[in-house]
């Protein structure tokens, strides 16, 4: 049986629903081995959900720690968005989860997982109507988010296909940008996670990345790392069996955990 281990996980100190503690609860419950928090970076965009209070989360985590050593390990980690200013706490942070969920363009900030009305407005805006557009430049930004954020984990990295519609994502200026970014990235150390977490919410019926981009990373070499995004202590595992068969299907033999050692391999 793998190990089970969630390290994206966000709790009451940025959008995430429940306590630190309730969900150290749950995972004791799930017999766990380890579990990290990620809160969202605190940023000025309003869309986004961060810290207002991160030396409270930083000592929040780490008194968990202390408490709940030899029954479960728990990491501290931050899902730091590629616009967020460094805080002068980076040090404190077991790993970091970079992520692009949003465009600037100019002094606005435009997310791209927020609707698909609001995806649809920023396209009508800014790019003409071209969704393409819209997606090329997203990838763009993804391309650029490890060297952002000095992230070790790629968080959701095509998150722009929440919404945008299925023949896109077929298109020729689709899969060129995508793949571009995804070499990019490749150049990295950096694990790609396996995110369940719009499987959770309803969004999606597989997990980020997609097949295709997943083959990619497999025939690249890349690492990968399965998360649930989780928002809600209940689905702090959801859909690992499905995203383990996925992985498996595409190529690797091996997916990642993070250990007191650093990120090791457990063979699939």
């Amino acid at each position: 049986m793998l190990p089970l281990q969630n390290l994206h996980t966000h709790c009451t100190f940025c959008d995430g629903k429940d306590e630190p503690e309730e969900i150290v609860t749950e995972a004791l419950r799930l017999g766990m081995s380890s579990l990290g928090f990620s809160s969202h970076s605190f940023t000025e965009n309003p869309d986004v959900d961060g810290m207002q209070d991160e030396r409270g989360y930083i000592d929040c985590i780490k008194a968990l720690k202390k408490k709940y050593q030899g029954r479960i390990r728990i990491y501290l980690g931050v899902e730091r968005d590629c616009f967020t200013e460094i805080s002068g706490l980076e040090s404190e942070y077991d790993y970091k989860i970079g992520s692009v969920h949003y465009l600037k363009i100019g002094e606005k900030y435009e997310a791209v997982d927020w609707s698909r009305d609001r995806l649809k407005n920023t396209c009508e805006k800014y790019f003409n109507g071209d969704m393409l557009s819209l997606c090329e430049a997203y990838f763009e930004l993804e391309s650029k988010v490890q060297r952002m954020t000095d992230c070790q984990i790629i968080g959701h990295f095509d998150l722009i296909t929440l919404f945008s519609e299925m023949d896109d994502r077929e298109n020729p200026r689709f899969i060129d940008a995508e793949m571009s970014a995804l070499d990019e990235l490749l150049k990295t150390d950096a694990l790609f996670e396996v995110n369940t977490g719009a499987m959770a919410r309803g969004y999606r019926d597989v997990p980020y990345p997609s097949e295709r981009c997943l083959r990619r990373i497999c025939e690249k070499n890349g690492r990968v790392i399965i998360s649930s995004d989780c928002h809600d202590k209940n689905k702090l595992l959801y859909g690992f069996d499905a995203a383990t068969e996925l992985i498996k299907k595409c190529g690797f033999k091996e997916m990642y955990i993070l250990t007191d050692s650093g990120f090791e391999p457990i063979g699939l």
